[in-house]
């Protein structure tokens, strides 16, 4: 009896597995799109559609490859009809072409489910404007001032983006990355209206100065603008602008540029290439009338078209003998033009004669290369003679010091005759005679003490006693010297690490030299030399910045504990006298 029955609820068991069988065969998965045949610049939408009540989402990955997904939503809907409640899930995702012609959205999992596949057309939209109706409502134009140029010559990059509606406020424009070439965008974007074959257009230009670092293919990719235009559909898209947009989205057309490394035949030191290098200078006062003692500031300008202040080498003026220079900080400038980049560099030394007499200054000379017909150039300043009057200040007497015969002869300066009357009594002459020598000798031991302290301390490169503001200029002039090694620039670290060393040792030299020979570091100054000699070469990585950094930061951690020691075995530098630092 009971096998029978077991028997009977065997096709009852069957039945049921069949059923639940077929209701999962019936879990449904589609995909469509709104538009299959859409222009370059247009967007449309895919809608995912299941009425399996599922926790999981679609995998979009495979759309990366041929499209942008600008956005995702998803929804779920409801419907009861006599009785009867239907229930289904979508997910609609907005989608832009990443080119031209035949493209497939791929099947697309979710869940053990799979869409099928389905083709878009899209076709090139057109820039032309001979027919308004057919234009691109936003496309882009871009050109190069060149399609070949040599290393490190400057490239200029001109996007213009043409709209002939109106565009939202959430414009973007991707940003311009290149593999080894120094990117520098010129001036603000400028913003006007032009009207072709009849038709207004809303105009957005921008510049931008490419200087490649290495010969070889440069490559510009393609920039994507996107916004949101109005939509005509929508009959509240005036009031709710912000969220009733139309997206839209234009792409610049990639392009290569041929690189050519620097001619064999170039005989300068370093690699100018330029539209034009000038160099002119200025003296502070006139040349006619100058005597001995008098300080007058020559400056020097180079300036460049179409190189930057960074690629520009310091101005190595001349030292005649008969005068003493002292040099003054450097200064930099870029200025953006209808051309390009206009870099200038300002180098600026006062001069001061020692003797009368005539006393030439040599000429200046720079070699460049001429981008505009290939040649080598050189900039010249003429040679400038100098007629050094005698001064005609006359000389204060002081107290002489106790003679000494191997100076005596190396002195040419005569000095007034002192009226000096001897007093009668010969004994009281004596004494004051041994107390002069005794002054005297005691003046020039300290002289010598000061001149030895100091100069174990621009040995060193110790800073002497600073107060808060100096510690606060070298820490944020170090912090930029750090940046500027971390990016691998080092022209920009260069010219950092001479304002550094100027903010430590609080001397106004701008050439490096003067501050690594000051330096007791041989590692740091190979590692300068090293990088001066590759900053041109043609080699990826030719200059180590981090190398360079890591000795400085060693060098810097040595002067701190150096300083630190200092510190700690001397009175408060606020009150010499007081080892406590308080007040009497």
């Amino acid at each position: 009896m009971v096998r029978s029955v077991n028997q009977s609820f065997k096709p009852l068991l069957l039945l049921i597995s069949l059923t639940v069988f077929s209701l999962q065969s019936l879990a449904s998965y589609t995909a469509s799109v709104n538009r299959n045949s859409i222009a370059q610049y247009e967007t449309f939408e895919l809608t995912l559609r299941t009425d399996s009540d599922t926790s999981s989402a679609p995998d979009l990955d495979g759309l990366n490859q041929e499209f942008d997904v600008l956005g995702t939503r998803q929804n779920r809907q409801v419907r009861i009809i006599n009785g009867k409640s239907e229930s289904w899930r979508d997910w609609v995702v907005t989608l832009s072409p990443k080119k031209v012609g035949r493209l497939v959205i791929p099947e697309i999992p979710l869940g053990d489910l799979q869409s099928q596949a389905i083709a878009i057309q899209v076709s090139a939209g057109s820039t032309s404007t001979d027919n308004a109706d057919n234009v691109s409502p936003v496309f882009i134009k871009s050109s190069v001032n060149s399609e070949a140029v040599f290393v490190q010559q400057e490239i200029v990059l001109t996007l213009q983006i043409f709209h002939r509606v109106e565009l939202y406020d959430d414009r973007r424009l991707t940003p311009l990355n290149i593999e080894n070439a120094l990117i520098q965008q010129l001036g603000e974007t400028r913003s006007y209206d032009t009207v072709m074959n009849g038709v207004r257009f809303g105009v957005m230009e921008l510049s931008f100065s490419i200087h490649p670092q290495q010969s070889g293919l440069l490559e510009i990719p393609s920039l994507t603008f996107s916004s949101s235009m109005s939509d005509r559909r929508s009959n509240f898209g005036s009031f709710f602008s912000t969220g009733s947009g139309k997206p839209v989205i234009a792409r610049s057309p990639e392009m290569v540029i041929s690189v050519q490394p620097q001619p064999a035949t170039y005989s300068g030191n370093i690699w100018l290439p330029a539209k034009n290098l000038t160099l002119t200078d200025g003296w502070s006062s006139s040349l006619d009338d100058i005597k001995v003692g008098d300080a007058i500031t020559r400056t020097i300008v180079i300036q460049a078209e179409g190189l930057s202040s960074n690629q520009l080498p310091s101005i190595n003026m001349p030292k005649p003998q008969g005068i003493n220079t002292y040099p003054d900080q450097s200064a930099t400038d870029d200025r953006a033009s209808d051309t390009g980049i206009v870099g200038s560099r300002i180098e600026a030394m006062a001069l001061v004669p020692t003797k009368p007499g005539t006393i030439t200054l040599p000429p200046i000379r720079y070699r460049w290369f001429d981008t505009q017909t290939n040649s080598e150039q050189i900039a010249e300043i003429p040679a400038k003679t100098l007629t050094i009057k005698p001064s005609d200040k006359v000389e204060p007497v002081v107290a002489s010091i106790p003679e000494q015969p191997q100076d005596i002869e190396s002195k040419p300066l005569e000095c007034l005759d002192p009226q000096i009357i001897p007093p009668s009594d010969s004994g009281d002459y004596k004494l004051w005679q041994t107390v002069s020598a005794a002054l005297g000798a005691g003046w020039l031991l300290t002289l010598i003490w000061l001149g030895l302290k100091n100069r174990k301390r621009k040995t060193s490169g110790e800073l002497p006693s600073s107060d808060a503001s100096s510690s606060s200029s070298e820490k944020r002039t170090f912090d930029e010297l750090k940046a500027a090694c971390q990016s691998n620039n080092y022209s920009l670290a260069r010219q950092c690490f001479i304002t550094w060393r100027q903010s430590v040792t609080g001397i106004n030299h701008s050439v490096l030299d003067h501050f690594l020979n000051d330096i007791d570091d041989e590692n740091l100054r190979t590692l300068f030399s090293q990088a001066e000699a590759g900053q041109y070469s043609s080699e990826k990585n030719a200059v180590d910045c981090k190398a360079l950094l890591k000795a400085v930061t060693k060098m810097r951690s040595r002067r701190d504990d150096r300083k630190q020691g200092e510190k700690d075995g001397k009175p408060n530098p606020l009150y010499p006298g007081n080892p406590t630092g308080s007040s009497k």
